[in-house]
């Protein structure tokens, strides 16, 4: 098996912790990046989601993850490169390089990026870590001086492959114990990717984990590393959970709604190929249901993240921090319309996720006992790689809390009913009115964290409205499309396949 593995030592003993990957996903991932898919120049805003679209009908296979990455720290980037506080010089040069490529080996190359947040006493609690951010004057053995070094142990680290990371850490001497700030992190110094020498950090262990198992996810330890801030030290949770982990969520519905439609496809077509009893199975009234079943959800899933994507778009692919910013923005029916985005890529994210594996299972029914076996079909890794998806860039019960919360946070200026009419705007008020005033509910609950009775039935509730809500939405998007396509037939694409090799 190609397994990734790690390589602490070279054969002179020096820590080198290099990471051993197959040709074929090293090849996979400079094609694919080589696509400057975050280059301007080379790429508008629907020909890049058309591409990264494409791209995850094959789930994560080990280069979607950093695409995603890459994706947020451009954006995080791009947001303070000519804003104060300005990026410095070695950090500008970092942008240029994950967004418009560089030349190596008189080959252009695009920086591969990760996202280093997670530590092991605060998991989705950013405020909670410990690596610490220490301005230095004195040079280190790198030569390095007056810069930023971290130090500490990041817990979750995906793409350890990168060539530079987004990684949180406290300043050290801050006035809150709360506050955080975001610094971008070269794998290596300039001059010594080709020696094997990091910069300053140990790659503790790789992480054995249930899906997306290509991409190597890793513990590590800063000893020191340079590090670059990106934007005011005391907004670093604010512009990474607004900005780098928004995109993430993006990602993680673009990439399961892409998969929803390749196994809809590949499972409905099995169905006409496959005959038992002497018919195919697909005229069972029971797999009919279960065809419909699968063609609705793949359809509304992929619809409703056009829909989103298309207003990011519109809203000029720019996200704002925190819900402090989003209040500094005059215009009221603007903020709402920004505020709307923010809570629908949450929303989205959540069902998207919920319901991915439960459809996953149920088209890999569809193959009987072939569908289990992983030499004759991806379902099974996808499986997989959709429980990560489901647990990624926040988990249901935190991002339920974070949405409750938001809406607490602006009801004087958007209340919650209205805001369900605004999102299933043009729907029935019939079908509309119960969804709003049983959100309204919901939120005017003070707390999501109390101890009592009232608490765990609203956190019951909230959890089916959650659903309800984003399939009305799904819905609504997949109705404005009026979209007609001719049904799947295996026996004219059979027909059309002997065709082609003749």
């Amino acid at each position: 098996a190609k397994i990734t593995h790690i390589k602490h030592y070279d054969a002179y003993d020096h820590r080198i912790d290099q990471i051993e990957r197959c040709a074929e996903t090293k090849t996979l991932e400079r094609e694919i990046f080589n696509l400057g898919l975050f280059d301007p120049k080379r790429n508008s805003s629907w020909s890049r989601f058309c591409k990264l679209f494409l791209l995850y009908q094959n789930g994560e296979f080990g280069v979607m993850c950093p695409i995603a990455c890459t994706h947020g720290m451009v954006a995080l980037m791009n947001r303070y490169e000519n804003t104060e506080p300005k990026l410095n010089e070695e950090a500008k040069s970092i942008l240029l390089k994950a967004r418009e490529g560089y030349i190596e080996a008189d080959q252009k190359r695009y920086a591969v990026c990760a996202q280093f947040i997670s530590e092991i006493q605060g998991g989705s609690d950013v405020p909670a870590n410990l690596v610490e951010a220490v301005y230095e004057d004195e040079p280190h053995e790198d030569g390095m001086a007056n810069c930023w070094r971290l130090y500490g142990q990041k817990f979750f680290c995906s793409a350890i492959q990168a060539d530079y990371a987004v990684v949180t850490a406290k300043p050290k001497d801050s006035e809150s114990p709360t506050k955080v700030a975001a610094f971008v992190v070269p794998s290596w110094l300039p001059g010594n990717k080709e020696k094997g020498v990091r910069n300053s950090y140990t790659i503790d262990r790789l992480k054995p984990k249930m899906g997306t198992s290509e991409l190597p996810t890793a513990e590590i330890t800063y000893e020191g590393a340079v590090a670059y801030p990106i934007g005011p030290l005391d907004k670093g949770v604010a512009n990474v959970v607004g900005i780098v982990l928004t995109l993430s969520r993006i990602h993680v519905a673009m990439g399961e709604s892409a998969q929803a439609l390749r196994i809809a496809r590949e499972a409905v077509l099995y169905a006409q190929f496959r005959r038992a009893f002497g018919v195919s199975v697909s005229i069972f009234p029971l797999m009919q249901n279960q065809i419909n079943t699968l063609e609705n959800w793949s359809k509304r899933t992929a619809a409703g993240v056009f829909k989103i994507y298309n207003e990011f778009i519109e809203m000029g692919e720019e996200l704002i921090s925190g819900i402090r910013d989003l209040e500094k923005i005059e215009d009221i029916e603007l903020r709402k319309r920004r505020f709307r985005l923010r809570e629908l890529i949450m929303l989205q994210k959540i069902v998207v996720a919920d319901e991915t594996p439960e459809m996953v299972r149920l088209a890999i029914s569809f193959f009987g006992g072939h569908g289990i076996m992983e030499d004759f079909l991806c379902f099974p890794r996808i499986m997989r790689d959709s429980m990560i998806m489901e647990l990624w860039e926040g988990p249901r019960n935190v991002l339920l809390t974070q949405i409750h919360r938001d809406f607490q946070r602006v009801k004087e200026w958007y209340p919650a009913d209205q805001f369900v009419r605004d999102m299933l705007m043009p729907e029935s008020e019939l079908l509309v009115e119960p969804l709003a005033q049983e959100f309204k509910h919901i939120i005017d609950h003070k707390s999501l964290l109390l101890q009592d009775k009232e608490t765990l039935d609203i956190c019951k509730r909230w959890q089916i409205n959650s659903n309800n809500l984003m399939i009305a939405y799904q819905n609504v998007a997949l109705k404005e499309l009026n979209y007609k396509d001719k049904p799947l037939k295996f026996s004219r694409l059979f027909r059309e396949m002997k065709k082609r090799i003749k």
